[in-house]
């Protein structure tokens, strides 16, 4: 379960940040291209994840749009650094006791 107010206070003023990370399929693609790096497309995702292509290129947009993911031309997706530092960062805060 995530405690929704540590997530909050780590991610306080940016709202689409926040809604990023509590929502589990964005997640669960942070999570894969995290543990993959690098370089995945987006077909290797969807297998991965059992999520539509169509479904894993609409989170890969807002993903990148906010910095977390970047795509190469031949060679696919890759975590940012603002991306990995942002899902150690929530995965820390949520599995705090």
């Amino acid at each position: 379960m995530v405690n929704i107010e540590l997530v909050k206070n780590m991610l306080a003023g940016s709202s689409s940040l926040l809604s990023v990370f509590l929502d589990d399929e964005h997640r669960f693609v942070l999570y894969y291209l995290a543990n993959k790096n690098p370089r995945i497309d987006e077909q290797k995702i969807a297998q991965a994840t059992n999520l539509s292509v169509d479904r894993i290129r609409e989170i890969l947009n807002n993903l990148s749009g906010e910095k977390l993911v970047k795509f190469e031309q031949g060679h696919g997706y890759t975590l940012t650094e603002k991306g990995l530092t942002g899902l150690y960062n929530f995965h820390i805060t949520v599995n705090k006791k």
